[in-house]
C-alpha cells in the first residue's frame, strides 16, 4: 500500500509496504524536503516545519515504530531510522544549520533527542545493549549492516 501526503509548502513521499501513516506539516518558508519510508505494520510518522530549506527524513522497518521529527529556523537536516519494534523516536531541532540523527534497532527503545542553537552536529544510536553517540554524518550508513554497530563497540552474543 502507499500513502502519499503532500503539503502545500513541504514534500512529503511515504512508502509503504504494509499499513502505516505518515503526516506533515509545515509553514511560512520555502525549500524544505520531508521522506518517509515504512515497511511493515502500525508504523507511524510525523514531520512538523517551520522556516525554510529543512531536510527531514524518517526510515520504519519493522511493527509500531513511532518517529516524530520538528524542525524551526533554517537548514536543519534531521533523520530517524528504526528497525524492530516498539520503538519511539522523538528529534526536535530549533535554530539554524543544524545535523542529527536517531537510529534505533531493537525493540521498545525510546529516545528523545533536543537540538538548540547553530552550527551543531550529532548522533544517537540504540540498540537493546545500550546507547552509543554517533556522528550524525553516520547516518547513512544502514543499521542493519553488522559493521556499522562494531564501530561504536557493539558485540553480537
Amino acid at each position: 500500500m502507499k500513502r502519499l501526503a503532500v503539503n502545500l509548502v513541504a514534500l512529503v513521499m511515504a512508502c509503504a509496504v504494509s499499513v502505516g501513516t505518515a503526516d506533515a506539516q509545515g509553514r511560512f518558508g520555502t525549500k524544505r524536503v520531508v521522506a518517509v519510508s515504512q515497511v511493515g505494520s502500525g508504523n507511524g510518522a510525523a514531520v512538523a516545519q517551520d522556516g525554510a530549506a529543512h531536510a527531514a527524513r524518517i526510515s520504519q522497518n519493522g511493527v509500531n515504530n513511532a518517529g516524530q521529527i520538528t524542525q524551526a529556523g533554517v537548514n536543519n537536516t534531521g533523520v530517524v531510522k528504526q528497525k524492530g519494534s516498539n520503538n519511539n523516536a522523538t528529534l526536535s531541532q530549533v535554530g539554524a544549520n543544524n545535523e542529527a540523527c536517531v537510529v534505533q534497532v531493537g525493540k521498545n527503545l525510546s529516545a528523545d533527542v533536543v537540538q538548540q542553537g547553530d552550527n551543531q552536529s550529532l548522533g544517537v544510536a540504540q540498540t537493546n545493549r545500550g546507547a552509543f553517540a554517533i556522528k550524525a554524518s553516520d547516518c547513512k550508513y544502514e543499521p542493519q549492516v553488522f559493521a556499522y554497530w562494531q564501530r561504536y563497540g557493539y558485540k553480537a552474543n
